[in-house]
């Protein structure tokens, strides 16, 4: 349980914060602590005299018991001091479990004495009443109650933002703690046992645990063991900071879809590492902080620029040099939860620092395509969400989650453990990007800027897979190379650029036919059946070859490709692989006019 050790030890370098809510309302839960809703907030006196309550709807850190935070749904269970309704006054025996719970620490803050002499004058409802809070509802009892306690000279009337009330609580737990103390498991250090693990490490699957609790009964392992916590035993000290870690973790900086999450952080100061599933983009826009102008003058169309570029960032602008000299080391965990009471760790890894970044930038490089915005031109590797999306289609009901969760899985070991990209993700990927009119509008018709940006994350895709075998894809059109698939794509694309060029020319330079070329119409077809298609093509050009009186340049062209076609076999009909999509895109680029609008888009998401 490595990523239970770290997340503990993080929790221990990160003390400092224990406690300290950031603006987003976040906070690293201190032990015997939870949060919770509220609804009002009754003040009071030091004497612990009614002064007010109001309804004020506030989120905030209180004490708990293990059986308060775990188990209130199947039993009586109390808070120690912020509670319910039904444990403040309307039920009588929760009334009773509270009054006690909260005497046995009363005498450890004047502020404790002071709601505990207010609540057993059994007048809260009362009070409730005349500041005209509804009290006949239906769920009145369930209504939480915090509360304020005013002394003359105290700068923190707020009982909830006192650390010396949280402080109080925590030692009487430990004063009152009773549990056995055995071996953890965890520190290797001898301390009372956990007995039971706290839930809502991620709010997206509030009840499911990470760890099933340590079940004293009388039973065995298979013959093993003659209790539960002989068989893995975890203190609660233990269990405690690394479920408080990982919830604050998973809440300020994860990354989430559904009910999983996953987080990178920096085991000795928790903090945040380059997010994985991010394009080259937002990678460079989170590690510099410039104008949009400056944005855009940054971009290059110079590969080597683009991976100095990427280097620089990710290394806090030190320069790639510095990259060796970072020895801290860098975690990687996916959660999630198979049912609504269970959850698992479904991926982890432990890096070095510059091994992760190493990782990411090895990604970025490999996995990248040329993309236009707005007639600008940039390199970036896609995000992962577009790479599920080239490979399984946009997101379409609640199964499609499950394939997102199982695929960013993947994709972490194809980034972080080096695993080869799977042959089946290009297949899918070309497959989608081979039929054109599958990308269509809401309101219907062909979403030909949608169609291009497939085009560019599949041309990643293959390039990453490619790569992975050891072939170089380069990014520039190669007009020397003989490959047979990117020599179909090339002259696709001529076909593509010579029916635009004639129709652009024929509405008088008017850019608003939108219409799908033959090329595009066939696409399907020409990845099937290549050679057959291209004739059917070819023929079709005839009118628009006269618009262009004989269409020279464009001809030459194609026969320049036709002559790279080193045997009859290799032009023939058998089937497309995915490299024709590169050099469809890379001659398509080639023929791209400098004024080209912003509906031939393809950038990632």
């Amino acid at each position: 349980m490595s990523w239970f050790r770290n997340l503990t030890e993080t929790y221990d370098r990160v003390s400092g914060i224990v406690g300290v809510v950031d603006e987003k309302g976040n906070v690293l839960l201190p032990r015997n602590h939870m949060l919770a809703g509220t609804n009002i907030c009754i003040a009071l006196d030091e004497k612990g005299l009614f002064r007010r309550a109001e309804v004020s709807p506030l989120k905030i850190m209180i004490p708990c018991t293990v059986k308060s935070e775990t188990s209130r749904t199947v039993s009586i269970a109390p808070h120690p001091l912020h509670e319910q309704l039904g444990y403040l006054a309307t039920s009588e025996t929760k009334y009773n479990a509270y009054i006690e719970l909260l005497k046995s620490w009363k005498d450890s803050h004047p502020k404790v004495s002071a709601v505990y002499a207010y609540i057993i004058t059994g007048s809260i409802v009362d009070d409730l009443q005349r500041y005209e809070i509804d009290t006949t509802s239906d769920k009145f009892d369930k209504q939480f109650i915090r509360f304020r306690v005013e002394i003359p000279g105290d700068q923190t009337p707020n009982i909830w933002e006192d650390t010396a009330v949280s402080e109080a609580w925590i030692k009487h737990c430990k004063e009152t703690q009773q549990h056995e103390e055995t071996l953890c498991y965890v520190t290797g250090h001898i301390a009372p046992a956990a007995e039971k693990h706290p839930k809502g490490i991620n709010m997206s699957t509030y009840g499911a645990k990470l760890v099933s609790c340590n079940d004293n009964t009388n039973y065995t392992y298979k013959g093993r063991f003659n209790k539960a916590e002989q068989a893995n035993s975890i203190s609660s000290e233990a269990s405690h900071k690394a479920h408080a870690m990982l919830k604050y973790l998973i809440a300020t900086q994860g990354y989430k879809c559904d009910t999983q999450a996953v987080v990178a952080w920096a085991i000795d100061d928790g903090a945040a590492q380059p997010d994985p599933f991010a394009n080259t983009e937002d990678i460079l826009g989170l590690y510099e902080s410039v104008s949009d102008d400056k944005q855009i003058e940054a971009q290059t169309e110079i590969a080597a620029d683009y991976s100095n570029k990427l280097r620089n960032a990710l290394s806090s602008k030190g320069g790639a040099d510095s990259l060796k000299n970072m020895s801290r080391r860098v975690a990687i965990i996916a959660v999630d939860a198979a049912t609504t009471g269970r959850m698992g760790v479904t991926f982890y890894q432990e890096l070095q620092s510059d091994e992760y970044v190493e990782s990411i930038i090895h990604w970025h490089e490999t996995c990248c395509w040329r993309f236009r915005r707005e007639k600008r031109e940039y390199i970036s590797a896609p995000s992962v969400n577009r790479i599920i999306a080239a490979v399984y289609g946009e997101p379409k009901g609640e199964g499609y989650k499950k394939i997102q969760k199982q695929a960013r899985e993947r994709l972490l070991s194809h980034i972080f453990c080096g695993e080869p990209l799977d042959r089946g993700w290009l297949i899918a990927a070309v497959s989608r990007a081979s039929n054109p009119f599958s990308f269509s509008k809401q309101d219907g018709g062909w979403d030909k800027r949608k169609w291009i940006n497939a085009i560019g994350v599949t041309c990643a895709v293959i390039r990453k897979y490619y790569t992975g075998k050891g072939e170089g894809i380069s990014m520039e059109l190669d007009i020397k190379r003989t490959d047979r698939d990117y020599l179909f794509g090339r002259l696709l694309a001529i076909a593509d650029r010579l029916e635009s060029h004639a129709r652009y020319l024929q509405t008088g330079k008017d850019d608003t036919d939108k219409r799908p070329t033959n090329a595009v119409r066939y696409l399907s077809a020409f990845a099937a059946k290549p050679l057959r298609t291209w004739r059917l093509i070819f023929d079709q050009l005839n009118p628009y070859i006269q618009r262009l009186n004989g269409a020279e340049w464009y001809q030459r062209q194609i026969d320049d490709i036709l002559c790279l076609f080193e045997t009859d076999d290799e032009f023939s009909d058998k089937p497309l692989g995915g490299k024709y999509l590169l050099g469809y895109s890379l001659q398509r680029r080639a023929l791209q006019p400098k004024n080209t609008e912003g509906d031939e888009t393809n950038e990632p998401d």
